[in-house]
């Protein structure tokens, strides 16, 4: 996470749970929580807000500022792919100078549980799982990679990116 006093924009925060405990543990960090989903922001604030947290029911392209740090946190899944490329354009308008995009993502193969989760328990008409080597070449594209790996964590694999600008300017 960014240091003390960064921002932070957390994409697809759903009732803001991850939001609420980094905040938490870093009052001096500003996070922004958004989502689409108005009935997931109005239980975010209800249950997780914070005075350095804040959330908002509105698309990535619709936000404002800059950010030290934006999250997907299982967010590429549920969006469907024609819409990647823009998602990942507006994080890279949205970075500070320094700033980076983290992702973590699950990984399409093995990934027969957390379909079952999605599909059945969460409901979700449709999902897009990706392996990593997938999602890592789209961010490629609009990103410079600094890092990617995959582990396996209970009950089947994730995989994380981290990118940021390769000149370390803004737009």
């Amino acid at each position: 996470m960014p240091n003390a006093g960064g921002r932070v924009l957390d994409v697809g925060c759903g009732i803001g749970v991850l939001d609420y405990a980094i905040g938490r543990d870093n009052p001096d960090l500003r996070i922004v929580g958004i989502d689409i989903s108005e009935d997931s922001i109005a239980r975010a604030r209800e249950h997780h807000a914070l005075p350095n947290v804040t959330f908002a029911a509105k698309s990535l392209q619709a936000v404002d500022g800059e950010f030290d740090c934006v999250l997907f946190v299982d967010v590429f899944h549920h969006v469907p792919p024609s819409e990647h490329e823009g998602l990942l354009r507006a994080a890279r308008e949205r970075l500070s100078p320094k700033g980076y995009v983290l992702i973590k993502e699950i990984e399409r193969r093995r990934g027969a549980i957390s379909l079952f989760f999605d599909r059945v328990i969460s409901r979700c008409p449709e999902v897009w799982l990706m392996n990593r080597e997938e999602l890592e070449g789209l961010v490629r594209r609009h990103l410079h990679v600094r890092s990617s790996e995959a582990k396996w964590r209970f009950p089947f694999p994730h995989y994380y990116i981290t990118a940021g600008r390769e000149d370390g300017t803004s737009p």
